[in-house]
């Protein structure tokens, strides 16, 4: 019996004939269980994926000091929390039938999955986009302003970029709903109804069943020709993704918590504090040292210290700590008086700097000499913020401490990408009978292919089969691995004027 026999009987035979058919049975339980695995490994990437977007934002939250950016943070650190609980619910809320279970108790477990999935995937927008929507765009426009055009311009295009790509993936996911889980739905009350009542099954509910017996049946005589996703098309865009995150954690931690303006160890000795009437003396030191720093007299300095303070800041650290310290905050504008009590209770003053403010601690002993001198950058409002330079900021984001991290992001990207083509294994199948999809659940015979168009996003070309009734469905293409063998497939099965011959073109030759 060849091909075309094995089809044109398949489809004589009915259906609709009660009791349930072993073969429709068998057919709908191997649905449902792909569909099941299919969830299961999205719930893992959305869970691993809210792990990440919680400890990401929340560390921007104690290192960012701006406090919408912090809000922002917040929000989004809430929203994966949120997006995790409603993912966990919905799976704890649907679990699968016992083993010993009946039929009609099977079926009945399975339309409740498949309504729980249609309802969660209806109301993506509020549970899942709108968070994140929300938390991310607070996030990056209540960032420090560094320039005021590129602020806007970054912000804006941001802000519409995510816009646009939140609606692309609503639009994904209704289409899911009224291509995939609407279909099965009909597919299982049907059964059902027949189940309890013993009536015919509804022929245009199930007939959609047809396929996937047609692929069972035929599964000894036709093997098609299995293709996956091209692993660095995943790759394309995995890697960039992990490695953007691992760019824009370093921004925040090396602007947002201050780290572009200094990190330097402060110099720490143990001195009584002083009382409130020697304050006059101090501020005559202060100010002689604000004048040194400024025209980069550091042996000058040193002279400004006592015994113990040379001995534990020798004039080589002394010249190496105020240099780093000068690149960092730049010339110091003024000097305030007495900003209360400093560190360890010292005498303290607010350095103002062409790059930030700074808190300056000193301790004097009795011949006035420098006995103990503490540096604190002062955490800035948003209003406040300076302009780090860029000559200074970019070294800094791709130091080598930072850059440290980049191959283990990189190595995530891959990682990231290797998950995602293991857990889609056959995204297509090619055989005499027709185009297998999701891997081989989805059997859509060539003569039933009215019209093929292509679609495009990105960089990725995809290819709407278009049945005679209008239902559509979307076959990767140029996406996918082994294009010259694709081809080969296709010109092998495809009929002679069947249309997806006319896009063979995209495949790209190897």
């Amino acid at each position: 019996m060849n091909d075309d026999e094995l089809k044109k009987l398949w489809q004589q035979q009915p259906l609709g004939d009660p009791p349930l058919g072993a073969q429709l049975m068998t057919a709908m339980q191997k649905q449902t269980s792909q569909l099941r695995r299919s969830l299961l490994w999205r719930d893992v990437r959305e869970l691993a994926a809210c792990v990440i977007v919680g400890v990401i934002f929340g560390i921007y939250y104690f290192t960012v000091h701006a406090p919408v950016a912090r809000l922002g943070a917040l929000i989004t650190v809430a929203g994966a929390i949120f997006i995790a609980w409603k993912t966990l619910h919905a799976r704890r809320a649907t679990p699968t039938a016992k083993p010993d279970a009946t039929v009609v108790e099977s079926l009945r477990a399975e339309l409740h999955s498949v309504r729980t999935q249609s309802q969660l995937l209806r109301s993506v927008a509020w549970w899942y986009l709108l968070p994140l929507a929300i938390g991310v765009i607070i996030f990056v426009w209540g960032m420090p302003i560094t320039n005021l055009v590129f602020y806007f311009v970054f912000n804006i295009s941001f802000t519409l970029f995510s816009l646009w790509l939140d609606v692309k993936i609503y639009r994904l996911n209704q289409c899911a709903v009224s291509e995939q889980l609407l279909p099965i739905e009909r597919q299982l009350e049907s059964l059902l109804r027949s189940a309890e009542t013993g009536e015919p099954v509804d022929e245009t509910h199930v007939a959609s069943l047809r396929p996937i017996v047609l692929s069972m049946e035929a599964a000894d005589k036709v093997k098609p020709v299995e293709f996956k996703v091209d692993f660095w098309q995943l790759a394309l865009y995995g890697v960039p993704g992990i490695v953007g995150i691992w760019f824009f954690l370093m921004v925040g931690l090396t602007v947002g918590s201050g780290g572009w303006k200094t990190k330097e160890p402060a110099v720490e000795t143990f001195p009584p504090a002083v009382r409130a009437e020697e304050t006059n003396r101090y501020s005559v030191v202060a100010q002689k040292l604000v004048d040194l720093l400024n025209t980069g007299d550091y042996a000058a300095v040193q002279k400004l210290y006592d015994a113990n303070m040379t001995t534990v800041f020798p004039p080589k650290e002394t010249a190496d700590f105020y240099t780093r310290l000068a690149r960092g905050f730049g010339k110091i504008d003024n000097i305030e008086g007495l900003t209360g009590k400093g560190f360890r209770g010292w005498t303290a003053f607010r350095l103002h700097c062409q790059r930030g403010e700074l808190t300056m601690s000193l301790a004097l002993d009795a011949d006035d000499k420098i006995a103990g001198i503490y540096f604190k950058p002062v955490p800035l409002t948003y209003s406040e913020w300076p302009v780090p330079p860029i000559e200074w900021l970019v070294p800094r984001i791709f130091s080598w401490r930072h850059l440290v991290w980049l191959p283990a992001f990189f190595l995530a990207g891959l990682l990231y990408s290797w998950l995602l083509q293991k857990t889609t294994e056959r995204a297509v199948g090619i055989s005499a009978l027709g185009i297998h999809l999701h891997k081989g659940q989805n059997l859509i015979l060539w003569d039933e292919i009215k019209e093929v168009r292509p679609f495009k996003l990105l960089n990725i070309r995809s290819l709407w089969l278009i049945r005679e009734s209008g239902e559509k469905t979307l076959m990767r293409w140029t996406g996918l691995e082994r294009h010259s063998d694709l081809k080969t497939a296709v010109e092998s099965f495809a009929p002679a004027d069947h249309p997806i011959r006319k896009h063979l073109s995209l495949l790209r030759r190897n």
